[in-house]
């Protein structure tokens, strides 16, 4: 495969994550443009369910790595009702230290994992019979529908978390069912007579898991680090619009690593390979700057926050983050490949662990807004830097110059 091939199996993937991508940007816009308190409550209940999505995200990469079959759609639904029911459950256990107004939003915000799990089952439905354009598709009419939904909500006096999260569920459902017409319009089955045996899914899963905790938890990864900060509150209130921002500049990338599967599944990695990462890497900043302008020319930013959001320093920070998830994207993918998955989970796991420790451990000071994106970035940095450390040990004990 080319780079220009590589670009064509790419391009509508990155069309429907972008899009997807557009929806927290824009609704963060509106809920800090009414209120950042409200924005407040919206970053928690975001965030924790965003934690329990983690466990349904990873279902497509499981389609594509073990291929459909019936044992994988039947995981697939046990998977999806499951998390629904737990993350419920324990969201009633801890009720008591959150406010009554979180718990409700986070109940109903947790609807959507069931729509979110059937879309990610069908996206790799997509992927294996290279149908993705379907996927772009169903996720412009989600965004129309979540952000149309969420501003019209509040223009009828809902409040605005609220709203948004309405929004936000009415959209996936919005998605799930349209993708689902689609896939079954074009004839694609949901899965081949050939089966598997359900402990074969174990071990991509677990994979996948980490690789979709250490985006999905991030979030939550976040805010966990803010509270131990004095005055983390106040960086915690701009994290929904902060998040949104970076997650447009990794938009195109942020499910790469299923891309790259299909790509090294084929051939192995080569000048095309680098070229088509090296676009990837440019990508970003302009869709980084694209936004910036838009909600620059129309004053969409939050009272204040312009100033905060367009300067350099945040401009390195995102394309140094976004050239990171490309770099993590195709170590994982090489690792995937080669079934080096224990050396996966051990660096998202330690990567994960880590910011939370720090935190713990020692006093942080408040650096304002750049704290917030210094914590996500480390996620990534203590990841490529686990893996780094594989490849020096692993480089002195075969050295590769010496000749069998």
């Amino acid at each position: 495969m080319n780079t220009w091939g590589m670009l064509r199996l790419w391009w509508p993937s990155a069309i429907s994550i972008s899009l997807l991508n557009l929806e927290l940007p824009l609704i963060s816009v509106i809920l800090s443009a009414y209120s950042l308190q409200a924005s407040g409550d919206y970053a928690i209940a975001l965030s924790t369910f965003m934690f329990a999505n983690a466990f349904v995200f990873p279902l497509c990469a499981v389609v594509i790595k073990i291929r459909k079959s019936r044992e994988t759609l039947i995981f697939a639904m046990l998977l999806a009702v499951s998390v629904f029911v737990i993350f419920n459950i324990a969201v009633s256990i801890f009720s008591s230290k959150m406010t009554p107004h979180i718990v409700f939003i986070t109940h109903f915000f947790s609807l959507s994992l069931l729509a979110v799990a059937v879309r990610r089952y069908l996206q790799g439905c997509c992927i294996l019979e290279g149908k993705t354009a379907l996927m772009s598709r169903a996720s412009l009419v989600r965004v129309l529908v979540s952000v149309i939904g969420c501003f019209t909500l509040t223009r009828f006096q809902v409040p605005v978390d609220m709203a948004a999260i309405v929004a936000l569920v009415c959209g996936a459902y919005t998605e799930a069912a349209l993708l689902f017409i689609m896939v079954r319009w074009q004839g694609i089955r949901l899965y081949d007579s050939t089966g598997h045996h359900y402990a074969a899914l174990l071990a991509p899963y677990a994979s996948a898991f980490l690789m979709s905790a250490s985006s999905l938890m991030s979030n939550i990864i976040v805010v966990i680090c803010l509270g131990q900060v004095a005055e983390g509150d106040t960086v915690l209130k701009y994290w929904p619009l902060t998040f949104g921002m970076i997650c447009i500049s990794i938009g195109s990338v942020l499910d790469i690593e299923s891309i790259l599967l299909k790509i090294l599944g084929h051939q192995s990695p080569g000048k095309s390979l680098f070229t088509f990462l090296s676009v990837q890497c440019l990508v970003a900043p302009v869709l980084f700057i694209l936004l910036c302008v838009i909600l620059g020319s129309f004053n969409l930013f939050p009272a204040g926050s312009k100033v905060l959001y367009m300067n350099a320093y945040f401009f390195i920070a995102i394309v140094g983050v976004s050239t990171m998830w490309i770099v993590r994207g195709y170590c994982r993918s090489v690792l995937m490949t080669n079934n080096r998955l224990g050396v996966i989970n051990f660096s998202i796991f330690t990567a994960l662990v880590t910011p939370v420790a720090v935190f713990y451990l020692f006093h942080i000071a408040d650096y304002g807004l750049m704290l917030s994106v210094g914590i996500f970035s480390s996620l990534i940095v203590v990841e490529l830097l686990c893996y780094g450390a594989y490849g020096l040990i692993r480089g002195v004990s075969r050295p590769q110059w010496v000749k069998n």
